[in-house]
């Protein structure tokens, strides 16, 4: 390992297993944290300089066998670009006789005793992290999850866009001896062959299965597959008298039902295809025609709507559709299965058990016995004939019965308590005002407070990548500021520029105002946030200038001058040009604590509008159905 390996704050963070707002807090509070050797607004360090310093703090502890081979590949990246080390590592680890600089040579004998399948996992999980990659990868339980609705999986499963192999590794796990893969990109596909070849024979080509089809013969036992979807150049003009449309020719933006007839076209008759697809494929008109054929053909076997948010890179709802290649029993009853109220609190932070416990029962009991009972809201059986109507559209919410209304009393009390608060609230912050004035004040811009040091006037020098999971630090954004929100996205740790960290007291406002042209500035109040893109930061000196005073002004009565409109009607702030009455500092203390009152009264309806359109909604669809009487 050399010593004059490079990192960045954020590979920092990572090493000490903290955030990264606390390596940026490391090299303002200590004075002999390593200095930076190179880059200004993406610094790094000497990687022996940092390992020394983090130890000599007791922040850096003994690492796991498999951390340090990712610190080895890590310093070994001056060789070969990390992503090849890693494939080479991967293949090392299924036996090959690839060739890895000795540091890394080293910390693969460390590893030796591991699970092969397990350091290999590992080693893609963190390769996708670094590339950015790993929201595209299909999660292990979700893998799982369709390899089950898949059982038995027989001897041979083809996947035709593999990825690095999640799916066909589950599919070995539950008992296939022979797994055929097709992978369009060749640096991924390329950790598909060495992880797949621990558990059974594997063969996997790199190519666009769609375009070019490498197993044109290949009639697989099970099909799974977790397509690309929202893209339109999947070669239609070239495809159009392809043998693979069997069930209609695929409109230019119907790339996913290409997708599933590729994968039938590769099934055994009888044999069983699992994918997932885009709730909107289940009812756009495009694909109604191919719908029908499919119906009419007894491919389908069931239809299971999925949450919003069960993947990390997409917040839009998915289905798994489980169909059956066309053979001497096709046909049968549909099962519809709609889990969409089990959504994940954040983006693919899915409660995958529930999730199995709720599809995987359903399914086996109809798999079985070819019907289950009906549960509204939940879940139907319906004879293909019954979906045979004009828009075709599949999608299991309207086809199950439903839920009868639930009105929780004991809730709606707890609100209609909140409201009386609220009221109450609003009732005190009520502006109390009378006639009066200054006259014409004397007045001073931002520039010019800036530049007699009564601020600071900076913004972000480039977006930061954000994420709605993980442990950075809050990520404070255009929107939150105009909505007067709490940040909720987060830095994302892979991120290589510095973050301007906030503090309270600091004045945020957009680079864009408001479509009336009014500025939303914002008071920070909490400590920890970073700033976002497209947003100013003015951060006064609380010894001359009140922050609650600077914010209410610039929001009440901005400068003319300081505003311009694009062609477009968008009204751009120069934040500099805006004018700023000059105030001796009690008055402006005095006029900022009426500033804030306001603001919290502005909030406080906010807050009363949308639990009351909440509270209005939820009475009245309660007495609409008779679940809720009027005590009058």
């Amino acid at each position: 390992m050399t010593d004059e390996s490079l990192m960045t704050a954020a590979e920092v963070a990572r090493l000490a297993g903290v955030g990264r707002a606390a390596v940026s807090n490391w090299r303002r509070r200590y004075q002999d944290f390593p200095e930076p050797v190179a880059g200004a607004g993406s610094p790094a360090f000497r990687r022996s300089e940092v390992e020394a310093w983090l130890r000599a703090q007791g922040k850096l502890t003994a690492l796991e066998p498999v951390d340090e081979l990712w610190r080895a590949l890590d310093a070994a990246r001056g060789e070969s670009p990390i992503d090849e080390l890693a494939a080479a590592v991967a293949e090392r680890l299924a036996g090959g006789r690839t060739r890895v600089p000795p540091e890394v040579a080293a910390a693969l004998d460390a590893v030796a005793a591991l699970p092969a399948d397990e350091v290999m996992d590992a080693l893609v999980n963190r390769v996708f992290a670094r590339q950015q990659l790993s929201p595209f990868a299909t999660p292990p339980d979700l893998a799982e999850l369709m390899v089950e609705l898949a059982r038995p999986v027989g001897a041979t499963v083809f996947d035709p866009a593999c990825g690095t192999g999640a799916l066909l590794a589950a599919a070995a796990r539950a008992g296939a001896h022979r797994l055929v893969g097709q992978e369009s990109d060749a640096w991924v596909g390329r950790f598909a062959v060495p992880r797949l070849s621990l558990h059974a024979e594997a063969d996997v080509v790199i190519g666009d299965a769609l375009r070019f089809d490498a197993f044109p013969d290949l009639r697989a036992d099970t099909v799974v597959c977790d397509p690309p979807f929202g893209y339109r150049d999947w070669g239609h003009e070239h495809l159009v008298m392809d043998p693979r449309w069997e069930y209609g020719v695929p409109a230019k933006t119907e790339t996913e039902l290409a997708w599933v007839q590729h994968c039938l076209a590769h099934a055994k008759p009888g044999g069983t295809v699992v994918l997932v697809v885009p709730a909107s494929v289940a009812s756009r008109r495009s694909g109604r025609s191919i719908r029908q054929t499919m119906l009419r053909r007894g491919v389908f076997r069931a239809i299971v709507a999925l949450p919003p948010g069960t993947l990390r890179s997409t917040g839009i709802g998915l289905q798994l559709w489980v169909l059956r290649a066309p053979d001497a029993e096709a046909g049968g009853p549909v099962l519809l299965l709609d889990v969409t109220d089990l959504r994940p609190q954040r983006r693919g932070q899915v409660d995958w058990s529930g999730l199995r416990d709720a599809i995987g029962a359903s399914w086996r009991e109809f798999a079985e016995t070819g019907e289950v009972a009906e549960v509204p809201g939940r879940r139907r059986v319906v004879e293909p004939i019954d979906l045979l109507d004009e828009e075709v559209d599949l999608t299991p919410a309207r086809h199950v019965p439903t839920p009868a209304t639930r009105v929780d009393p004991s809730a709606l009390d707890t609100q209609a308590a909140h409201i009386a608060e609220l009221l109450a609230t609003i009732r005190d912050l009520l502006p109390q005002v009378a006639a009066g004035g200054r006259g014409d004040d004397t007045t001073v811009t931002v520039n010019e407070l800036a530049r007699a040091g009564a601020l600071t006037l900076t913004h972000a020098v480039s977006r930061p990548a954000t994420t709605e999971e993980g442990s950075g630090p809050l990520v404070l954004t255009g929107r939150d500021v105009a909505t007067g929100r709490p940040p909720t996205a987060r830095l994302a740790e892979a991120g290589e520029h510095e973050p301007i960290e906030l503090e309270p007291g600091d004045v945020v406002l957009p680079v864009v105002a408001a479509g009336d042209g009014r500025l939303r500035p914002m008071v920070v109040d909490e400590p920890g946030w970073v700033l976002g893109p497209n947003l100013h930061l003015l951060r006064p000196d609380s010894r001359r200038l009140d922050p609650d005073f600077l914010a209410g002004y610039l929001a009440a009565a901005p400068s003319p001058r300081a505003l311009s409109v694009t062609v477009s009607g968008i009204h751009r702030l120069d934040v500099r040009r805006a004018e700023i009455p000059v105030l001796d500092l009690d008055a402006q203390r005095r006029l900022g604590e009426q500033f804030r009152r306001l603001r919290r009264f502005r909030d406080a309806l906010r807050r009363l509008t949308e639990l009351g359109e909440s509270y209005t909604d939820q009475v009245a669809q309660g007495l609409a159905t008779g679940a809720l009487t009027s005590e009058t």
